[in-house]
């Protein structure tokens, strides 16, 4: 597998329904002058590793947006636009589907994680290519607790030390994770992340861990604190 044979699966049809009207698309709003999505995508390019770039989209007017946000971004990297489904799970399997027969490795990354940086994607990456399964992954700095089914009461409070909060990008071989993605879909099982797909199937994942800020842009707030550290980036 050479150095540049990987392939970037970039999420991008959300719906920010959280965003609460203040932007009307968050990948695509600007943030410290560039529109969110280009943050990441600058980063994975930086790496050498990508070959190939696979972006889901919501709408045809998101298309047509990310199409002009993207002119001079991608000189040398082959770019395909798939439609998103009706949710995330929907919309992974759909950018997958076209990467049958790929046999390096694939990055499923967030549209809305501008901070990414090119140092934790080679970090994982490296996990990946040596277990076949490698997610960024931060350590849970607050007391998790678990609610009983059905209600707001405490069933139990694991132990902290093993509570991870799982985070983008998550690194796969690409048969492994699209094998995952169908059998999830065959049976018509939920799953809110790519790992836990892979799990399912009985695939080790390992953990990598992120000491950096690599937050979701998910609510109006989070615009104002991704633009503070970018600034002392």
């Amino acid at each position: 597998m050479s150095a540049a044979d990987d392939i970037l699966v970039l999420l991008a049809a959300g719906s920010a329904r959280r965003m609460q009207s203040v932007v009307d698309d968050k990948i695509t709003a600007l943030l410290a002058g560039k529109p969110v999505f280009i943050h990441s995508l600058q980063s994975f390019l930086s790496t050498g590793l990508i070959s190939r770039v696979v972006i889901t989209y919501r709408d045809e007017a998101q298309l047509a947006r990310l199409q002009t946000q993207l002119a001079g971004h991608l000189p040398d990297t082959i770019v395909n636009f798939v439609p998103g489904g009706e949710s995330r799970q929907d919309s992974v399997l759909a950018a997958l589907n076209t990467c049958e027969g790929h046999t390096g490795l694939v990055h499923i990354h967030d549209g809305a994680r501008p901070l990414v940086s090119p140092e934790a994607i080679r970090k994982v990456r490296e996990k990946a290519k040596e277990t076949g399964a490698a997610i960024l992954a931060g350590r849970a700095a607050d007391t998790v607790k678990i609610a009983k089914i059905n209600s707001t009461s405490v069933e139990t409070s694991p132990d902290r030390g093993l509570v991870w909060t799982a985070e983008t990008p998550q690194v796969f071989r690409t048969a492994i994770v699209l094998k995952a993605y169908r059998k999830v879909a065959e049976l018509q099982r939920k799953v809110t992340d790519d790992s836990s797909a892979v799990e399912f199937v009985g695939q080790d994942v390992s953990l990598v861990e992120n000491p950096a800020v690599n937050l979701k842009l998910t609510r109006p707030a989070d615009f104002v604190l991704a633009e503070a550290i970018l600034k002392t980036r």
